[in-house]
């Protein structure tokens, strides 16, 4: 009998796995391509969740994800729809075909700083003092830029700060800042705390002939070597009076041009060489306590390695000669630090450090402190500890060479096979400067302000404010600058003696008197009624003079900057100086006034002197007539009227062919006679209100700092001393220019 063939007979007696799996790879190849083909009832974008359907998918391919884009195509040429190519907007046909040469042709009127364009797109931009400055964020950030300098770190760009640099013989410069600064005053130039180039220094600059206020700088010096005699010192000057500085030096000591290049100016007059580095050098500042945290973050200090450039390797030589601390070891100390005010004042710390897109977080990161150290930063320094290669020149000029643009480093990120590793190319070296800044000096808020400033060649500017950016840093403008100086209590950089001050009074004057005649008649204030003669406009020399003795004619006034003057007169004001002060007729005294009660101080209030009788209750102002009501009212019926007139005029002229034109010259004299009768000018100021006016408020708002109103301003040497035999002597009434109640004040004194 036959065996029967069973099912098992066919199959082979052991299995290859190579052949197994390739077969199996084919089906499911084939069991895909017919899945994802067209021939199925759904369409390309009906296949994705419907979280990620977009309307206008159908007629837009790239609003589908790439693995489907393919299919969506071909389903649409089958279907026999045409392909419909989206016309570019408006915005993209006209942009022009080289931005580059685009922004340098916007630059020829007025000046961008190198973060400009990341600016443009986040900030609100004025054009100050020859420049685009970002005044203030979008997004309406007043209290968190505020609590950035008191809490995190807020980060400005404060380039327009010019740098001009002086070298030469040591006692050709100390004679030559001998007939430009006042020694008296300050430390000056040639101070023992300052030759040594470890600290950074402040000043005040005056014109050689009539001792007019210029401005305040800062200043470092070059630290000395032993083989050379020239000295080197920057002088940082604010944009305002950058051109009236260069002026008094070419003017006054025959400052001659030998060299000009594109970003470079070159004088000299025999013994000194004057050299303007406005566009090498840019200067941002970092305010708050976690200003270390942020610098620890992003700044990654440069070690010896020997593919790294000359200068690299002969700065390393210099400091390793040395047996004490290097501006490096002190700096690897310094990161434990907690806040900056930790750190010796004005200290000069210069770094070479590497790439910081190389450090780049993978998204923004707060930047934290660590662990304080125990030890301190009380050690000793090396002789050349504040040398950095950043002097030199050539350096500057080779740097601009050895950058690597963003472009390349992106490309050579995307040849990585693991995304978000260290590229291979090493990265690029350059210096810096850091300068330490100790904020203010009142025992009650010390530190507040405290942080660093860097300077750093102007072709490194951009990435590395990205990188604070990244590592937790807050943006802020030019209006963060007066906050920062308001709530310290000190004073604007521009002072009122100076030409640049000055005009920066009569550019906010006319702005608030612009802003005043748009309104419509019915809501402007009538200043008249409420006896304020001078509503808009600081008119210093007009109240010295009706505070004069002599009431002669106060052509030049200056700033009390003496600080053991204004010490006797803080001590006068609390009754601890009993020794009469004397002082100029010509002289303002700054202040600083705290509200004693509720209210809000604005800018252009008067500051007034009280009675006995104000002691007791807050006075307020009586009712005013307004001598130029009636006049304003008839001079605007017959404007009015006459208009009208004109105006029929005008269409039986069209009526019959003719033309008449607009007397446009009668307009102007309206508008003109209009304005001096509701702004008439100041005849007195002094007595113009009930309580005698001492002086005026430049900035007055609320502090978050102390949690009261307070108001910065400066009253005239003549009322202080009638204000000192007062019984309050510190004491004083503040009052809003569109308010008639005064308010009680207390009075101190700014030492800047």
């Amino acid at each position: 009998m036959s065996e029967t063939p069973t099912e098992n007979d066919d199959l082979p007696q052991y299995l290859t796995l190579e052949k197994i799996a390739i077969a199996r790879c084919r089906e499911i190849q084939v069991m895909n391509k017919n899945i994802n083909t067209s021939s199925g009832v759904k369409l390309a974008f009906q296949k994705l969740p419907r979280h990620m359907r977009r309307r206008a998918m159908s007629h837009n391919v790239k609003r589908l994800p790439r693995r489907l884009r393919e299919i969506h195509l071909s389903q649409r040429k089958k279907s026999g729809l045409p392909l419909k190519s989206k016309r570019p907007s408006r915005k993209y046909r006209r942009r022009p075909s080289n931005l580059n040469s685009e922004y340098s042709r916007r630059q020829r009127r007025i000046n961008w700083l190198q973060t400009h364009i990341w600016h443009a797109k986040r900030f609100h931009i004025v054009e100050k003092w020859g420049y685009k400055i970002p005044y203030c964020p979008c997004d309406k950030s007043f209290r968190a830029c505020y609590r950035a300098t008191i809490n995190h770190c807020l980060i400005q760009d404060i380039s327009y700060y010019n740098c001009l640099e002086l070298s030469g013989e040591f006692e050709d410069i100390i004679n030559l800042f001998k007939r430009l600064t006042e020694p008296t005053l300050n430390l000056s130039i040639g101070a023992n705390a300052y030759l040594g180039g470890l600290r950074e220094g402040s000043t005040t600059i005056f014109r050689p002939d009539t001792r007019r206020a210029v401005g305040a700088v800062y200043f470092h010096w070059k630290p000395p070597r032993s083989d050379q005699q020239m000295r080197k010192i920057w002088l940082w000057c604010h944009a305002a009076f950058h051109i009236e500085l260069l002026d008094i030096f070419l003017n006054n000591f025959d400052f001659k041009p030998s060299q000009e290049s594109d970003d470079t100016k070159i004088y000299f007059n025999g013994t000194i060489t004057l050299i303007t580095n406005q566009w090498n050098l840019s200067r941002f500042r970092l305010t708050g306590p976690l200003s270390n945290a942020v610098l620890r973050n992003t700044f990654k200090v440069v070690k010896y390695e020997p593919w790294q450039p000359e200068w690299v390797k002969k700065y390393f030589e210099e400091t390793w000669s040395e047996p004490f601390c290097s501006s490096h070891e002190y700096w690897e100390q310094l990161k434990s630090a907690a806040s900056p005010n930790e750190v010796s004042p004005h200290l000069i710390l210069p770094l070479i450090i590497s790439d910081p897109r190389y450090n780049f977080p993978p998204k923004r990161t707060k930047s934290l402190p660590i662990d304080s150290n125990p030890n301190g930063t009380d050690i000793a320094l090396s002789k050349n500890f504040s040398d950095s290669p950043l002097w030199c020149q050539n350096v500057r000029k080779e740097l601009t060479k050895t950058k690597i643009s963003t472009a390349i480093l992106n490309k050579l990120r995307e040849t990585l096979l693991v995304p978000g590793t260290d590229l291979l190319e090493p990265p690029a070296s350059f210096p810096i400067i850091l300068v330490q800044r100790p904020g203010a000096k009142n025992a009650k808020f010390r530190g507040y302000g405290s942080g660093w400033d860097i300077i750093l060649p102007s072709v490194w500017a951009q990435p590395t404010w990205l990188a604070l950016i990244m590592w937790g840093a807050r943006a802020g403008g030019l209006r963060d600058n007066d906050l920062i100086s308001f709530e310290s209590g000190s004073q604007n950089n521009l002072y009122p003696d100076t030409i640049a001050g000055e005009k920066e009074e009569n550019e906010i004057s006319l702005k608030c008197k612009e802003t005043f005649f748009k309104l419509p008649v019915n809501k402007r204030t009538n200043f008249a009624k409420f006896r304020i003669c001078s509503p808009f406009k600081w008119n210093w020399r007009m109240l010295l003079m009706e505070w004069s003795l002599t009431c002669n004619v106060v052509k030049d006034f200056f700033v009390l900057r003496d600080r053991i003057a204004l010490k006797n007169i803080r001590d006068a004001l609390v009754k601890k100086y009993k020794e009469k002060i004397d002082l100029l007729e010509n002289c303002l005294v700054p202040v600083q006034i705290t509200l004693i009660k509720k209210g809000l101080c604005r800018q252009f209030s008067i500051i007034c002197l009280p009675q006995d009788r104000d002691y007791v209750k807050e006075p307020q102002e009586p009712n005013s007539n307004d001598v130029y009501e009636k006049q304003r009212k008839t001079l605007r019926k017959q404007h009015k009227n006459l208009l009208k007139k004109l105006r029929k005029k005008r269409i039986r002229g069209k009526k019959k062919g003719k033309i008449i034109p607009i007397d446009k010259e009668m307009l102007k004299d309206y508008t003109c006679t209009m304005r001096k009768l509701w702004l008439p000018e100041p005849t007195m100021i002094r007595k113009s209100c009930t309580r005698e006016i001492l002086g005026f408020v430049k900035h007055g708002d609320f502090s978050f700092l102390t949690g009261k109103t307070k108001a910065i301003g400066y009253i005239t040497s003549g009322a202080l001393i009638k204000l000192l035999t007062m019984k309050c002597a510190n004491q004083v009434l503040v009052r809003n220019t569109n308010s008639k109640q005064y308010r009680f004040g207390t009075l101190d004194v700014i030492l800047d």
